[in-house]
């Protein structure tokens, strides 16, 4: 009798270990299948994404400009934003293609007709940053790494606008093209970075993300710091300018890969804007 209990209880103790195993076995065959996926990145900062989730090797296409890491910079460049190679991409045989939303539209619905998963991602904001690695990484078998990706990135942005809440606000104008008056307002993640650092955005409430402003509002705004977005090293087509008409106003520079792309390395991207808003970094 005592036998036969046992071997009940041990019936029942399987029973409720098996919803346990095909949980696991579930999520561990599905991370296989993302390990194997052969993967296309449409934007650089989607390249980053992919790298920093572990799985740089998967990557078979990147979109031009996807310089980082060094490895990226060997892969074959399947178009741009504007246009896109889908002969190439067809012959490359990808699992998935990574775009961002509103990147080469039209060509992205082809390839989805052709029947290519296509994931499009949008970033709202910086927060949207570490939430992109977070969904990324459960997408493609990684979704503990890109949830810690998330939780750091979010820990990060923290410090950084405790490390710039007690200091000045200095009126800054960001412009991000070196022959025109580009700029952002506190729509895009860029201007939102500005807020980070505790600086005063000029055209913070424009009503375009990406506006081009005129000279007279610019010089309207008195602008004490000027900080150019661009990866040029000598001088700048609007430096003298500015110099020119601003003279009390300081001038310096961010690299534009550490702050226009919305990847991890933007952190690296805010942190110089910081020190250039409160004239910790050198004048350009």
């Amino acid at each position: 009798m005592a036998k036969r209990a046992g071997f009940l209880k041990q019936a029942s103790r399987s029973k409720q270990l098996w919803p346990l195993a095909v949980v696991v076995f579930i999520t561990l065959w599905s991370a296989q299948v993302s390990s194997t996926e052969r993967l296309i990145s449409l934007a650089p900062h989607l390249t980053e994404m992919v790298y920093d989730l572990g799985i740089g090797a998967q990557l078979v296409g990147v979109s031009r400009y996807s310089d980082f890491p060094a490895a990226a910079a060997r892969l074959p460049r399947v178009g741009d934003a504007l246009q896109l190679n889908v002969e190439l991409i067809i012959n490359l045989a990808p699992d998935r293609i990574l775009a961002w939303q509103g990147g080469a539209p039209k060509t992205l619905n082809k390839l989805q007709r052709l029947g290519y998963l296509v994931q499009r991602q949008e970033i709202k904001g910086l927060s949207s940053i570490g939430k992109g690695y977070r969904e990324l990484g459960d997408a493609l078998g990684q979704g503990p790494r890109g949830a810690l990706i998330e939780a750091e990135f979010a820990a990060s942005l923290n410090q950084l606008r405790a490390r710039y809440a007690g200091e000045s606000t200095p009126r800054v104008f960001l412009q991000i093209a070196e022959n025109q008056l580009f700029t952002v307002s506190a729509q895009h993640y860029m201007g939102e970075a500005i807020s980070v650092c505790g600086g005063d955005n000029l055209f913070f409430d424009a009503a375009s993300e990406v506006p081009v402003v005129t000279l007279e509002s610019v010089l309207s705004g008195q602008p004490e710091v000027i900080v150019f977005v661009t990866n040029r090293k000598g001088p700048l087509p609007w430096q003298a300018k500015w110099q020119a008409f601003l003279p009390d106003a300081t001038i310096q520079r961010v690299e534009a890969d550490l702050l226009s792309r919305p990847s991890r390395r933007i952190l690296s991207g805010i942190t110089a804007l910081c020190r250039a808003i409160h004239l910790e970094a050198e004048s350009g």
